[in-house]
């Protein structure tokens, strides 16, 4: 199997990041995002999932040289079940500049009651860039699905 030219970096997610390697991507897993994309030696997506979407998306607000950035059922907007920590990294988010012309791809799933679609798509309306995708599956967005759609867009802007 062909190693892709990028590399795919995660806040966290291990079950993402697990179905990416499956999928022969290389993936680096690390809350420290700017030293992961200094160590890169290929072009960086880097993926937001779940309660590590607002990082993702900080790191994308306040840095330049990624390839993608991806957001995976992001917790983005509003959300009841964020600490004070995670609540507070949302309104930085949510007050920051929109994203410009990184390409990004909001992956949500319309069933979703962990992290409801209305409340993401708040977020997602705050930082949406001119080259910003979403793709909404119905139902619940499956590993299979999200890995999928997150090589079909790579594969299209980097």
């Amino acid at each position: 199997m062909d190693v892709p030219g990028w590399l795919a970096v995660l806040p966290h997610g291990e079950r993402i990041a697990f179905s990416l390697r499956s999928a022969g991507v290389p993936v680096v897993v690390s809350e420290d995002v700017e030293a992961a994309v200094k160590a890169a030696d290929r072009p960086v997506v880097l993926i937001g999932h779940f309660t590590g979407a607002p990082a993702a998306v900080r790191y994308a607000q306040t840095h330049s040289g990624l390839a993608a950035l991806i957001l995976v059922s992001p917790v983005l907007g509003m959300w009841d079940g964020a600490s004070d920590e995670l609540a507070d990294l949302m309104d930085e988010v949510n007050f920051g500049p929109a994203l410009g012309d990184l390409p990004t791809l909001w992956l949500h799933g319309s069933d979703d009651e962990i992290v409801p679609i209305s409340d993401t798509r708040a977020g997602t309306d705050r930082i949406r860039g001119a080259a910003f995708e979403e793709h909404i599956a119905d139902g619940l967005l499956s590993d299979g699905e999200a890995v999928t759609r997150v090589l079909e867009f790579v594969h299209r802007v980097v």
